[in-house]
């Protein structure tokens, strides 16, 4: 009896819960569609102003009247104002891209130059420190041929010296 009891106390909660479950829903179902009637509104009366937009919009294609047809007209030209101005901007930029290579190119050539420039300072440099050397070399090489000769001639005086004594 007291699991029949138990089976029975559970089946009345858990009913109990589902009736709870289906009034919280309704309740934010309800409180949703509160939510949403303004927006429902503003969505009647932007397909409203459309439907307008679209009968207008096939009445100024049927006729031929000035006033029908200005609006269409500057519209079209506003876009063809648009699209002559973005051509020109196109040019302007190009025109600036083709002087900033132009710009870039006269740079490298001068750098170019430049380089070669250093190059042939530093081959002039290297020819005038061999030829210092060379010349260091020469000198050095007189200056010892001086020494010896002047060597031989003091053993020459010195040998005749001799000579005369004996």
């Amino acid at each position: 009896m007291e699991k029949e009891t138990k089976v029975i106390k559970e089946r009345v909660k858990s009913a109990e819960d589902a009736k709870i479950e289906r009034v919280a829903a309704a309740k934010v179902e309800a409180e949703i569609g509160e939510e949403l009637a303004p927006l429902k509104n503003q969505l009647q009366a932007i397909q409203s102003t459309l439907s307008q937009y679209n009968t207008e919009g096939q009445q100024y294609s049927m006729t031929s009247s000035g006033q029908n047809q200005q609006q269409p007209n500057e519209l079209l030209k506003q876009m063809q104002q648009f699209s002559s101005q973005a051509q020109q901007q196109q040019q302007k930029t190009f025109q600036q891209l083709q002087q900033s290579i132009h710009q870039a190119t006269q740079m490298l050539t001068s750098v170019e130059q430049s380089l070669q420039s250093v190059n042939m300072l530093n081959q002039i440099t290297q020819q005038i420190n061999q030829s210092q050397q060379q010349l260091q070399q020469q000198q050095q090489q007189q200056q010892q041929g001086q020494s010896g000769q002047s060597g031989q001639s003091g053993q020459m005086s010195s040998n005749n010296q001799n000579q005369s004594y004996q």
